[in-house]
């Protein structure tokens, strides 16, 4: 953990995972200064004053607002630890939205995982931004049976993932003071009726690699690339 998560501006903890993390891996006393994400609040910097086995206590200082999350991502359901990598990771890089689906090739056992069960994958939300330690907002969730491209279609920018096209992110206008769509297929791709709805929807197709990637390095490279285009423009 790079931040302690912190669901109010108490500066108290009494979970379990998280005060064994304090005292086995960050081996932290009393007078011990650390950073704080202050969950939907801010950043803080946090000083113990007491720490026992069920118990840590922090002086915070002032909040300082966390820098805006900047994407969205749209996924075909895959299986669970697919799942997993990709809401932890992509909160780190900054995603503000996750939104699944069962794809035409998704299997649909994987709308039961366990993960959606009572708030399950706020875990790997949580452990995100605890990495990040710059993003605060715990980033929206959204679960569907069907493809739900239609919904964005008033969204600013959006593009889907796509080996049948040539054209890359240098090849198209993106404003950076606006939100970003990525729509990336489940572990079996996209047919074309799901790649139709999404260009019905105005999404445009990127090629990101040449080669066919599992699905969460497909996420992580390109919103890599689009990191770069962030900084650059």
């Amino acid at each position: 953990m790079n931040s302690l998560i912190l669901k109010d501006n108490t500066g108290k903890i009494t979970d379990a995972h998280v005060l064994s993390h304090i005292h086995t891996t960050l081996k932290l006393v009393v007078g011990d200064e650390v950073r704080c994400t202050v969950l939907n609040q801010g950043r803080s910097l946090g000083v113990i004053t007491e720490l026992t086995d069920n118990l840590c206590k922090l002086k915070l200082s002032s909040i300082t607002p966390g820098k805006e999350q900047w994407f969205d991502l749209v996924v075909g359901l895959s299986r669970p630890q697919t799942t997993k990598k990709i809401l932890e990771h992509a909160t780190t890089f900054g995603a503000r939205r996750f939104h699944f689906f069962k794809a035409a090739l998704s299997e649909k056992s994987y709308l039961d995982s366990k993960i959606f069960d009572n708030l399950a994958y706020e875990e790997f939300l949580l452990t995100g931004l605890s990495q990040a330690a710059i993003y605060t907002n715990l980033p929206e969730f959204k679960l569907e049976k069907y493809n739900p491209a239609e919904q964005y279609i008033n969204a600013p920018q959006k593009f889907i993932l796509d080996l049948k096209t040539d054209k890359s992110f240098l090849d198209v206008e993106i404003d950076f003071t606006k939100s970003v769509t990525l729509a990336i297929g489940p572990e079996r791709g996209f047919i074309n009726e799901d790649i139709e709805r999404f260009h019905h929807a105005g999404f445009t197709s990127i090629k990101i690699s040449s080669s066919i990637l599992r699905v969460e390095h497909a996420v992580y490279s390109a919103v890599s690339q689009l990191e770069l285009l962030r900084k650059r423009f």
